[in-house]
């Protein structure tokens, strides 16, 4: 398919506001000041440490990038004393660095506040509010909108990729010449739900059931999938454990394979261990026991 002379659909569609940061972590924690307005925002910090609202394409302040050592998975901070547009940092930090900084609690934000103390105005962090959301559930904060885009219409609410490479928020029911389509093997739940109604949730419409990861090959897999969708946190898998023998199996009643990943490499025992299965992006998306009874966003596979 020849994409340089034609109009293309993208998953970018119109939604209610939200915030998300750059980097796809869940928004725990916030030091937002004031109100904010109709429209898309971002936020900076300020010296005393908490946030401000500005216009993400139109303001310029110094940035934060972050860093992580894919090693021992620390991070370091990056103070860029250059003016750039929240979207123009974000290109920098992601081409230069890991991303723009995600805050989840105070004592971060105060380490990200004396890293930040050469700048002299407030400066970027990577969060995020707007009113638009990926159809796969991913929560990215990547945007490339044209000029004077997204315009404020009630009508546009679906975004198309323009031949210049720059998004335009269009009607949904325009005919456009092509549509940009990836194969997707897993799906991702928006809401938080408990194992067993996890299992009841990947049975229906096109998935296929929870997700089973036999292989490092499966594993990685996953593990970049959810990465390119922004998707963070504790996530459900098709793992479950016997309360009578104590031996783990997938979902489907298969045995586990000789391909693990548990966090620390062993493998949850009775009595001390819970009996469902789940991977935790911050662990390197490794395997680990959870009380079936917490509610988790679910990886479910797809028909």
């Amino acid at each position: 398919m020849n994409l340089t002379d034609s109009k293309t659909w993208i998953g970018l569609q119109h939604s209610q506001f939200s915030s998300k940061w750059s980097n796809g972590d869940e928004v725990t924690f916030s030091a937002l000041t004031g109100s904010c307005g109709p429209k898309p925002d971002c936020a900076a910090m300020k010296t005393d440490a908490s946030w401000e609202s500005l216009q993400c394409g139109t303001e310029k302040r110094n940035f934060m990038c972050y860093e992580q050592d894919q090693t021992d998975l620390t991070f370091s901070y990056h103070l860029i004393t250059e003016n750039k547009t929240w979207y123009e940092a974000q290109s920098y930090c992601r081409k230069i660095y890991t991303d723009l900084v995600s805050i989840r609690d105070q004592e971060q934000n105060e380490a990200v506040k004396i890293a930040g103390m050469k700048s002299s105005d407030s400066f970027w962090i990577g969060l995020l509010r707007d009113d638009w959301e990926w159809a796969d559930g991913g929560r990215s904060a990547y945007r490339n909108w044209g000029d004077s885009q997204p315009r404020s219409s009630t009508l546009s609410n679906c975004t198309q990729l323009n031949v210049n490479g720059k998004w335009q928020n269009v009607p949904c029911n325009n005919t456009l010449f092509a549509a940009l389509c990836y194969n997707a093997f897993l799906h991702v739940s928006e809401d938080r739900m408990n194992w067993e109604n996890a299992l009841y949730y990947c049975k229906k419409d096109n998935r296929a059931g929870l997700l089973h990861i036999h292989t490092e090959s499966d594993h990685n897999e996953v593990k970049n999938e959810l990465r390119r969708r922004g998707i963070s946190g504790t996530l459900w898998v098709g793992l479950g454990q016997s309360q009578l023998f104590g031996f783990w199996f997938w979902s489907d009643g298969s045995d586990l394979s000789s391909w693990t990943n548990w966090v620390g490499g062993q493998v949850p025992q009775l009595p001390l261990s819970q009996h469902c299965g789940a991977i935790d992006t911050e662990q390197d998306f490794k395997w680990l026991d959870k009380n079936c009874r917490y509610a988790f966003r679910v990886l479910c596979s797809v028909k």
